[in-house]
């Protein structure tokens, strides 16, 4: 065979063979004077690892470091190196309503129009550290969200004869089963399913402590945890 044809095919067989993990990325992400810190990552990440701890203080996964849909967060002294799997650009809206983003400034009540009729309203990220409580810290009429006592979030918004919403409302499967879990003394609580679980959600914050996920709540694939003060109602299929 031509000696031309032979390297053709032996450089194809090479592109092929390139690991899908190649989209893999790195960001280094400090914790300093143990305070927390979120590094963006520009892109949705999927899942993150630590690659190397650079801190005394430890990074543990849920505890010390985490990550988001956007970002990695550390605090109490964590600095370390993380990988992360990332697709896309910035994080998209989830398929199904639209998005508002509303924050409570030094813990005033913030009113924040939307221009449409709202029939319905859900926290799908919460920003602050001050708990996003409905009928509490935050609520809707008419055609405005309000906030106030500190909850800044991203709410999604159904409206009255509008389009389909961009950002699905919280799921409520058939197959879903609720359960409450409750950080006692703000010690880490973790509550058992009975069953293997793929995923959970929060229904209901039923605390005063913030309840943010990957911080102070989290699961695996038996049971839900909480900690820091979180009590909330969660749904898990």
């Amino acid at each position: 065979m031509n000696s031309r044809w032979v390297y053709l095919i032996l450089s194809l067989a090479t592109l092929l063979c390139l690991p899908i993990s190649a989209s893999a990325q790195q960001v280094s992400c400090d914790s300093r004077d143990y305070q927390q810190e979120f590094c963006p990552a520009g892109v949705t990440i999927t899942r993150a690892w630590i690659l190397v701890q650079r801190s005394r203080s430890p990074c543990i996964e849920g505890q010390t470091w985490g990550y988001q849909n956007n970002g990695i967060w550390v605090n109490q002294g964590c600095q370390g190196d993380f990988g992360f799997q990332g697709v896309g650009g910035p994080p998209p809206g989830r398929p199904g309503a639209n998005r508002v983003t509303c924050e409570s400034r030094n813990y005033q009540q913030q009113v924040c129009p939307t221009g449409q009729q709202i029939t319905g309203a859900w926290v799908i990220d919460q920003r602050s550290s001050a708990p996003c409580i409905q009928g509490r810290t935050w609520g809707f009429q008419n055609g405005e969200i309000w906030v106030t006592d500190g909850c800044a979030a991203d709410f999604g918004v159904q409206w009255r004869g509008g389009p389909p919403a961009a950002v699905a409302p919280p799921p409520n499967l058939p197959a879903a089963t609720n359960m409450i879990c409750e950080s006692r003394n703000y010690q880490q609580q973790y509550c058992a399913t009975g069953r293997p679980i793929s995923r959970a959600w929060l229904v209901a914050q039923r605390s005063q402590s913030a309840c943010l996920q990957g911080r102070s709540w989290g699961y695996d694939n038996s049971g839900i945890w909480v900690t820091q003060g979180c009590e909330g109602e969660f749904a898990f299929e």
